[in-house]
């Protein structure tokens, strides 16, 4: 498995920006896909009170790749259960959010000594966050745009 990881600290749009991913990737992407481990045909994200992407996991197939992400990425063994059930699912291509910090207990950590010699990261994007509301998600395109580009290479 190859491993894309979203890096950001608290708050600073990984979420968000596994949204916009993965509501660009639903447009190429075969109908049927997983959507917090429920069968679905269509764009199934959740958003709170303050319009928000809620933390959500998704298998969607893109040509012959099995492409997973996991959008919630604060917390260690969360992230690790996670990515855990992505392995069973015999995902080609993970994509995933870490917290930003190397420091042991990080979910970032957890990520290079339980999975890094097992599966190769082949790439690490970094959140941009702009306090304009209206760039909030606009100014995520960039990486957006990156991991949809590493897919089809």
């Amino acid at each position: 498995m190859k491993i894309i990881i979203i890096r950001g600290t608290m708050n600073s749009g990984k979420t968000t920006t596994s949204g916009l991913l993965y509501s660009e990737l639903v447009k190429i992407a075969e109908k049927e896909h997983s959507f917090n481990r429920k069968d679905v045909t269509e764009n199934s994200l959740k958003f709170n009170e303050k319009n928000e992407v809620i933390d959500f996991t998704s298998v969607l197939i893109i040509g012959k790749l099995k492409i997973g992400i996991v959008s919630a990425g604060d917390i260690a063994k969360d992230l690790k259960r996670d990515i855990k059930i992505m392995i069973s699912l015999d995902i080609d291509i993970l994509i995933c959010c870490a917290r930003s910090k190397d420091q042991e207990g990080s979910s970032y950590r957890m990520i290079l000594e339980n999975f890094s010699k097992e599966h190769t990261i082949i790439k690490e994007f970094w959140t941009e966050y702009s306090n304009d509301s209206e760039q909030k998600n606009s100014i995520k395109m960039k990486t957006v745009k990156g991991i949809i580009n590493l897919i089809k290479e």
